[in-house]
């Protein structure tokens, strides 16, 4: 469905088109978050941004003056001193004077000629400095980017550099030195030898090295040059043995560290030759990891617990079955009337007291370790009670006190609590922890200033912007075109609403023209600092995502596809938005298995729709499947013969043809009677469905019920906005470019990196579409969140959830 375009909102789009290659900046205040390095001092970090002690003081109200500060604590400093002071003022606290700290003057230069491929921020982070400091002395770097050939002056600082290295000799989480040297050797360099090779030979880094001989920071080490070689005491951390670990499939660092209580930083000071610029983690991969920290949650599922009991009594509440206690439960039909003689003497009956076996109860032949395999797992927040824990889980007390019997001791923070895995379809759950509920416009960290680059093809080189006429003739014709706009539309509106909640953003939008050549692509990543963007969104077509994710896979920098299912194109950074058609199926599978009691299910599928059909029998193996004549049309008289009078009955039709389509639908709807009832499924919403050629009356009769990517417009604040902005209403395009627009900024906000925030973050939802990315490494991100839709009096709305009450 295309833009629409009248008169008014022609103007607003022509005007659009001219400004989209214009940086679009919304500025709020100007600060920077800073993680603590070893060894830094709110005085070394105060000379790196060039303020006052002071004005980090005023946002960081736990730090005292004096003290010792953390590593990996993250600091909020401000770039505009007079904005920290008055931003004090404002709060309440007592008028800072704002310290003004005299530009430190460099004690030489070095003149150095720039290469092909080199950037500003590879130049800074070689020599030592900030960007800022080269171009201050380059002051052509205002205006234009650095090209090959440049000659540049690099000013060289008399600056003390923070040692940010920890020092290990092998592999033990024992062997770790202290920051300070307790003392020095004098040692004179002889012929041939190098900076690395004395590091190795005293056990100390090159930087540490450097830092006490500070000529080396410009100098190679040369024969006869005396060196001051630093020694450190050896930190012993005792009561830790390491064992070895083999990562098993899909396991991460952050999944590893967390189920041994150990940071990833911890993961990485123990296995050293694990690479800083990538995450990746190979299945059979060795690590070492510490044998006696194992966090809480072993401690409370080890095998054959005594606490645990054999059985937990349930009362069967009103239309429960056999399939939804086995999805709560994981316990068979056949185990439940095992254990249960009136149970399979008389049926399931509400009201009935009956005994569900736990993991220890089941027998020998079906006993799992019970672990991860087998269990999810819960943090208690702070404040949490009984009938906070209880609604937030779903269960009673008294069922989480059968799992976990260290509750009878107090519900305490921090406490780790398990459930079945079986339970899982219930919550957001990654590496087997259940995630709590974040809610990011809540948790958005302005000092965060996110930086954003948008890719679409809007072909600006085929449509002239200065002549009305032809200008809207050609967007009629370019559904490229129409589909950017669209997108952009939407985001312009997403980059207003996080405005006015304090966030500065920096989105920088791109005209990639053509779709069948990636020469467009490849000439903006060239010219562009792609190091400095924190996710880059676009483009449409496969051939240019597989370019941007290639040259931007090494930086880490997340592709996030705004159009595109999972696509095999080998790059582990790249988020995809739309669910693929097998999640869109597995969900409305799941759906119809959670209301599923009895019914009766019969399968309309043409031959093309083959892998559809099976599915749906794997799922339901009594369904009934009804033969097509000539793949096209339905014997009515067979139809009814296999439909039921006594239940009712579940049809799903697959198919792609619209003519099947229409057929099916008018047939099954003229056999839906008072005394047959029929409600219609598909497990792929296709142009077949379109609801302007298939009768909307037919389908509203039939309940027809489908999985989709987005769902209906219904907020209205948001119809209005873009109302008033664009003078039309939004369509789907405009809604989707808000939800993926805002969804990275609030992600970004929250924690300036796309791949954290995607473990610890569940579904998020927004205008029509939601989100709930799962890492499928080399495979990328891929997006789990559907709308299950039905027709419903002749509206689509989206069917609630069904949460089975055990």
């Amino acid at each position: 469905m295309g833009i629409i375009m009248n008169s008014k909102f022609f103007k607003t789009v022509l005007s659009f088109l001219l400004i989209l290659l214009v940086t679009a900046n919304s500025y709020a205040q100007k600060y920077k978050t800073h993680p603590v390095k070893r060894g830094e001092s709110l005085e070394s970090i105060s000379k790196t941004y060039n303020v006052s002690i002071e004005d980090i003081l005023v946002y960081n109200k736990e730090i005292k003056k004096g003290q010792k500060l953390t590593p990996n604590t993250i600091l909020i400093v401000p770039l505009d001193k007079k904005m920290a002071a008055v931003t004090a003022s404002l709060s309440g606290d007592k008028p800072v004077t704002v310290t003004q700290v005299k530009q430190e003057e460099p004690i030489r230069f070095i003149e150095h000629k720039a290469k092909k491929r080199e950037t500003l921020y590879s130049l800074a982070k070689q020599y030592n400095v900030t960007e800022d400091d080269i171009k201050r002395y380059n002051k052509q770097l205002y205006a234009e980017q650095l090209k090959k050939g440049t000659v540049l002056k690099i000013p060289v600082y008399k600056k003390e550099v923070v040692d940010t290295s920890v020092t290990t000799t092998t592999n033990s989480f024992s062997e770790v030195y202290e920051d300070t040297p307790y003392k020095f050797t004098n040692y004179k360099v002889k012929k041939r030898e190098t900076l690395y090779g004395i590091s190795k030979q005293f056990k100390v880094s090159q930087d540490q090295i450097k830092k006490y001989n500070t000529s080396l920071y410009s100098d190679d080490v040369k024969k006869g040059m005396i060196l001051r070689i630093p020694h450190f005491k050896k930190v012993e951390i005792k009561e830790v043995v390491l064992k070895s670990y083999i990562v098993k499939a899909k396991e991460t660092r952050w999944s590893i560290a967390n189920k041994y209580g150990i940071t990833v930083d911890s993961l990485l000071l123990l296995n050293p030759d694990l690479p800083k610029s990538s995450n990746y983690l190979a299945e059979g991969q060795e690590l070492k990891i510490p044998e006696r920290n194992i966090v809480v949650r072993d401690s409370l599922v080890k095998t054959g617990s005594e606490k645990v009991p054999d059985f937990i009594t349930y009362t069967v509440p009103a239309k429960m079955n056999f399939y939804r206690l086995e999805k709560a439960y994981g316990v068979t039909e056949e185990k439940i009337k095992e254990i249960n003689p009136l149970v399979k003497e008389k049926g399931l009956q509400e009201g009935m007291n009956i005994k569900i076996p736990t993991l220890k109860g089941k027998s020998s032949s079906d006993t799992q370790v019970v672990n991860s395999e087998n269990f999810i797992f819960y943090v208690v927040r702070q404040g949490q009670g009984e009938m906070s824990l209880s609604r937030d889980l779903g269960v009673s007390f008294s069922e989480l006190i059968a799992f976990n019997p260290a509750l009878k001791d107090g519900i305490k923070s921090g406490m780790v609590l398990k459930l079945p895995k079986s339970r899982s379809t219930n919550f957001t759950v990654k590496n087997s922890l259940i995630l709590p509920k974040i809610n990011l416009v809540d948790s958005i960290n302005v000092a965060v200033r996110p930086k954003v680059m948008v890719l679409l093809p809007f072909r600006l080189d085929k449509i002239d912007v200065n002549n009305s006429s032809t200008a809207k003739k050609d967007i009629d014709k370019r559904l490229d075109t129409k589909i950017s706009l669209g997108f952009y539309s939407g985001m312009q509106l997403a980059l207003e609403t996080i405005k006015k909640k304090g966030v500065s953003v920096d989105v920088t939008a791109f005209d990639t023209q053509s779709t069948k050549s990636v020469d467009r692509v490849k000439e903006i990543l060239a010219q562009e600092n792609i190091a400095n963007y924190g996710a880059i969104i676009g483009p449409l077509d496969p051939q240019s995502i597989q370019e941007v994710a290639k040259k931007t896979a090494g930086l880490q920098i997340p592709v996030v596809s705004p159009n595109l299912t999972e696509q095999q194109i080998g790059f582990g950074n790249t988020f995809y938005t739309l669910p693929s058609n097998e999640v869109l199926r597995a969900k409305i599978l799941d759906y119809v298995s959670s209301i599923y009691t009895n019914q009766n299910i019969v399968i309309i599928a043409d031959s093309k729709h083959k892998e559809a059909s099976d599915a749906i029998m794997a799922k339901f193996p009594k369904a009934k499947k009804v033969s097509l004549i000539k793949d096209l049309t339905i014997n009515i008289n067979k139809l009814k013969y296999l439909l039921s009078k006594k239940v009712d009955n579940f049809v799903f039709v697959e198919t792609s043809n619209l003519a099947l389509s229409k057929h099916a639908t008018s047939v099954v709807n003229s056999l839906n009677a008072k005394d047959t009832k029929v409600r219609m499924f598909t497990t792929d919403l296709n142009k077949a469905f379109d609801r302007d050629d298939v009768d909307n009356l037919l389908l509203s009769n039939l309940n027809f019920t489908y999985p989709s990517v987005n769902k209906e417009i219904t907020d209205e604040e948001f119809n209005k906005m873009y109302r008033f902005k664009f003078g039309a209403n939004p369509n789907k395009y405009a809604a989707r470019g808000f939800d993926i627009m805002y969804d990275v900024l609030l992600k970004l906000a929250y924690k300036n990196d796309l791949f954290e925030v995607s473990k610890i973050v569940g579904e998020t939802e927004y205008i029509a579409n939601k989100f709930n990315y799962v890492n499928k490494q080399n495979a990328g991100f891929t997006n789990t969140a559907v709308y299950i839709m039905q027709y419903n009096d002749m509206k689509i709305e989206e069917v609630e959830k069904v949460v089975p009450k055990v």
